[in-house]
């Protein structure tokens, strides 16, 4: 592996970390009410920066669509906390809209790298959806070992969802795409 697919493979690593704990320190702190919940979702929605410095680099033109379409993955994930948490009927909305936005994310990078596949960005983008979902429900309920427990498997996704998009760039790269 070269310097340059190592760098590649932090550089996306670290942000899918960041974003998950960013998303998972909002989601705690909404459940709690605390202080520091709108600084946090602040926070999560600045990552859209992150994202768009990192993904234009690689897709100038094509990549403008999936950052706002990320961007606006976290902007849905805060609105069906929130919902949620007030227990309005709202919350289903907004999860759909969530979801719906996960697979557009999907289509999107199915269509930027002959590599990725739509079905495998579907059904990691549904399963981050469900873990999530799991937590945030399991914790408006008052059960919080579901955090503790699962967290440890999103940030598995994530690490394993951004080596997969590095495997496409890195092959679509050596192919000359």
């Amino acid at each position: 592996m070269t310097q340059d697919e190592l760098l590649l493979y932090e550089t996306f690593g670290n942000y899918a970390t960041e974003n998950l704990f960013w998303s998972l320190s909002f989601l705690n702190n909404a459940v709690f009410r605390t202080p520091m919940q709108a600084e946090l979702k602040n926070k999560l929605f600045s990552m859209n920066k992150t994202y768009e410095t990192i993904i234009l680099s690689i897709y100038p033109e094509e990549g403008k669509h999936l950052v706002a379409a990320m961007a606006a993955s976290n902007r849905l994930f805060v609105s069906y906390i929130e919902h949620l948490l007030q227990g309005d009927g709202q919350a289903a909305v907004y999860q759909e809209r969530w979801r719906e936005n996960g697979q557009r994310i999907a289509a999107l990078l199915n269509q930027m790298n002959a590599y990725w596949k739509i079905n495998e960005w579907s059904a990691m983008i549904r399963h981050e959806a469900d873990l999530l979902e799991m937590i945030a429900m399991n914790m408006k309920d008052d059960h919080y070992t579901a955090f503790v427990s699962t967290a440890p498997l999103c940030r598995r996704l994530a690490i394993d969802m951004s080596k997969y998009m590095c495997s496409g760039i890195t092959r679509q790269k050596l192919d000359g795409e």
